[in-house]
């Protein structure tokens, strides 16, 4: 360690002609950025002294803040603390607010706390650690810390923002609105409008994002990157698209089936609307049936709390005396507390495999849910739903399911327990898994990571299923999953390859071990 020490004083004195070794600072005051952060981290490790080092390590923080390597900063202001906890409050909490953009959040909040503990009326602080609370995803405790700001400073544009988001995230953009307009009626601001314009997607209400879109002008680089992202999803949510795919679908009762769909969505106003084009070839040892299917359906938030859908179309089955069957689709939703409830009525015609198109079998499914919020990162839903099938066979379906959100940001974890109870008047031997008693406990998780280029989404699950079918009694463990890999092509170009699979006896219309794996493609115009 002498020796290097010694050569570097060598090398510096040599090129600089002078008598006395520059030190790092000297180095970089002269734009020599690499040879001074070389330079510290030679002085850095050759110092015997827990202060000195820590002084160190927050110079070379400094030095990576003013090159906006906030990520490397991070990782020596966090050095700098653990060997000093006596720098002055100011120092303490700038190295926060870096170590938070260099993406060290929880560290960022250790000593955020810290600060406000002990000086319960820094403003700066408080406000600081609303924002990195909201940005872990602990959304209430966000809320919670700057209403204490707004008590004494209601009209601070930055502790309004602050509370506007973490309303935004939690699914509240009536009220999230409300806060984004207050502050854009005293002046035009980017980051404000951006969140309204997020809000008013969200909400449905397209009209106005894209109005409100009009007035976004960025002025540094973080707000044109903003605005790119924004750009990219409102194309994916708003413009016109048509897509494609195939799929293949194979089970251990020797079901084949070939799917071909064409879907095409566009917007106009606030009602969305898709139109959705599906050929089927199904295959078993005994038969080889088709069957072609077209759907018209839309759907609008009419206000902030109530949304309503409707849809048309019809199922031709291929068969000998070819019939046509009309499909339809009736919807509606309402916030309520912290989160919606709903119902679904739909008339199909079943098309999962050869013998349900042989039977012409058709179904009427009326279905109620309601899905809630109870925390940032828990979450219920519960769903009824009541089957009537054309064969004089009928069924009622209940599902309960509590999640939890492991981690809120990229990517996105979550697990879950989901129980469902199916029970259905008698078996018809129709070609469709008609049980007594079913009875299943689920475990379930969920990953989704994304780039700018790809985007990978998870889902394994696992558990007990119980049921009697035929008079004969059926229990055992199961398990499955499915995946996605999708590719973003170009800005327009979406291409995903996906499968799935498993042995849950309703995780396919014949409750059998299955597999599905396929692909599909969405363009946007």
């Amino acid at each position: 360690m002498i020796l290097r020490g010694a050569f570097l004083a060598i090398i510096i004195f040599f090129s600089h002609g002078i008598c006395f070794p520059m030190t790092p600072a000297d180095l970089f005051k002269e734009g020599k950025y690499d040879e001074a952060v070389e330079a510290y981290r030679e002085v850095i490790e050759g110092s015997k002294d827990d202060i000195a080092k820590a002084s160190l390590h927050k110079e070379l923080g400094d030095l990576f803040v003013s090159r906006g390597d906030f990520r490397s900063a991070a990782r020596e202001f966090i050095k700098a603390l653990r060997l000093f906890q006596d720098f002055s409050e100011a120092d303490r909490l700038q190295m926060a607010i870096y170590m938070s953009w260099g993406e060290k959040l929880n560290e960022a909040l250790v000593e955020l706390n810290s600060i406000v503990s002990k000086t319960p009326e820094n403003f700066r602080a408080r406000l600081h650690l609303a924002r990195v609370l909201s940005w872990t995803g602990q959304l209430r405790e966000s809320i919670g810390e700057i209403d204490k700001v707004l008590v004494t400073q209601p009209d601070d544009r930055d502790a309004l923002l602050v509370k506007a988001n973490a309303l935004r995230w939690q699914g509240h953009f009536d009220r999230a609105m409300i806060i984004y307009q207050r502050i854009l009626e005293k002046e035009e601001d980017f980051d404000s409008r951006l969140g309204l314009v997020y809000a008013y997607l969200s909400a449905g209400n397209m009209k106005a994002a894209k109005e409100s879109r009009k007035f976004l002008k960025p002025q540094y680089p973080y707000q044109e990157k903003d605005l790119k992202q924004l750009d990219e999803h409102m194309d994916r949510e708003i413009k016109l698209n048509i897509g494609g795919g195939y799929s293949y679908y194979n089970d251990t009762d020797e079901n084949r089936v070939y799917r071909y769909f064409l879907p095409f969505g566009f917007w106009f106003n606030n009602w969305k609307f898709d139109l959705n084009y599906r050929h089927t070839d199904a295959k078993d040892n005994a038969r080889d049936k088709s069957a072609e299917e077209l759907s018209f359906r839309t759907y609008s938030k009419v206000t902030e709390f109530i949304g309503i859908g409707a849809g048309l179309g019809f199922v031709q089955f291929n068969n000998k005396a070819a019939g046509d069957f009309l499909t339809w689709t009736i919807k509606a939703d309402v916030k309520i507390l912290n989160g919606v409830a709903g119902f679904a009525f739909a008339g199909e015609g079943l098309t999962d495999t050869a013998q349900l198109m042989e039977n012409e079998i058709r179904l009427a499914n009326y279905s109620l849910y309601i899905s809630q919020r109870l925390t940032d990162r828990w979450s219920i839903l519960g769903t009824y739903g009541y089957r009537d099938y054309s064969d004089h066979n009928n069924a009622d379906d209940f599902s309960f399911s509590p999640s939890y959100t492991v981690y809120t940001k990229n990517p996105t974890i979550n697990l879950g327990y989901r129980f469902r109870y199916l029970n259905f008047n008698r078996q018809s031997g129709s070609g469709y898994f008609d049980p007594n008693d079913f009875i299943s406990h689920q475990i379930f998780a969920s990953l989704y990571f994304e780039k700018e280029k790809y985007y990978i989404s998870l889902g394994p699950y696992g558990g007990y299923q119980s049921y009697r079918r035929d008079g004969e009694y059926n229990d055992g463990f199961f398990g499955g999953g499915y995946g996605a890999l999708g590719l973003n092509l170009s800005k327009n170009i979406v291409f995903e390859l996906n499968g799935e699979g498993g042995n849950y006896a309703l995780g396919a219309a014949a409750g059998f071990n299955y597999y599905l794996v396929g692909f599909k493609f969405q363009i946007y115009f």
